[in-house]
């Protein structure tokens, strides 16, 4: 059995098959022993449809959660938002949502996957995520990739790019995507870039629409010193990461791009 006694559950995805797959979860035997904390909304939500679920179990914001890892109820989106709250906790993802590339169980899979899980029969895999920083201050983190683009669509930006404090490449550009192993399939893919394979420690560098038709995507291991400097005559420029936190910047600025790693557990 593996050891684990407190077990955090957040979903952002309300609806009668997430009370469902809650009550899986919290009927197994193993369950018994376990001390849950649900996010407010999901806790509420299920106060209102089947209040006898939430005997012995915790409302407890994502934030305060102190707990051995976090079983998350949606998809892609509810996986980012979880990591980037709680860089530290494990994850393990039922997916219920539009979207679900990053997500290990299926909602008619809980009972046999959890069966599984609490006896160990798991493995704990690291992703790689990226954190931009402008000197030793930190901006944000991304775990599928940061785009950096201009606040207006039709003015480039010109960018240089350093690797180990050297430029290896440099052009004006619509924008740049920085893109993690697992975010290799979304935007980086649709601009021209490669898929990684997901164990891979690094990252891959691609560009939008650049002047210089020279420039093709490019893929550094992950103890590379990467930082990127972009100027341009009409700020602000944006630095999105993914698609969820948009910072904003007047050039010129460098920035420096980081290797931390998220845990997620793979069944």
């Amino acid at each position: 059995m593996v050891e684990v006694s407190q077990i955090g559950i957040f979903s952002q995805v309300l609806c009668e098959e997430t009370i469902d797959i809650v009550d899986e979860i919290l009927s197994l035997e193993e369950s018994e022993k376990i001390t849950y904390s649900l996010n407010p909304e999901l806790f509420k939500f299920i106060k209102d449809h089947r209040p006898k679920l939430l005997t012995g179990v915790h409302e407890t914001l994502l934030t305060n959660m102190e707990v051995d890892c976090v079983f998350s109820i949606g998809g892609d989106g509810t996986i980012l938002r979880i990591a980037r709250t709680k860089p530290n906790l494990p994850i393990l993802s039922i997916n219920k949502g539009r979207k679900g590339f990053m997500t290990e169980i299926e909602a008619n899979e809980v009972r046999l996957s959890l069966k599984n899980f609490f006896k160990g029969n798991f493995r704990l895999e690291e992703h790689t995520k990226i954190t931009a920083n402008i000197g030793k201050e930190l901006q944000a983190s991304a775990i599928n990739e940061i785009l950096i683009t201009s606040g207006d669509l039709l003015k480039p930006i010109d960018f240089k790019v350093l690797v180990d404090n050297e430029v290896i490449s440099g052009s004006s550009a619509d924008g740049i995507i920085i893109a993690t192993p697992i975010g290799s399939t979304g935007h980086n893919l649709s601009s021209g870039g490669s898929i990684m394979d997901p164990d891979l420690k690094g990252l891959i560098i691609s560009w939008i629409n650049p002047i210089n038709l020279a420039i093709r995507p490019v893929v550094l291991e992950a103890s590379r010193n990467l930082q990127i400097i972009c100027s341009t005559r009409i700020n602000p420029i944006k630095m999105v990461f993914d698609g969820q936190v948009s910072l904003e910047y007047t050039t010129p600025v460098k920035f420096s791009i980081l290797f931390p790693c998220l845990s997620v557990v793979v069944m």
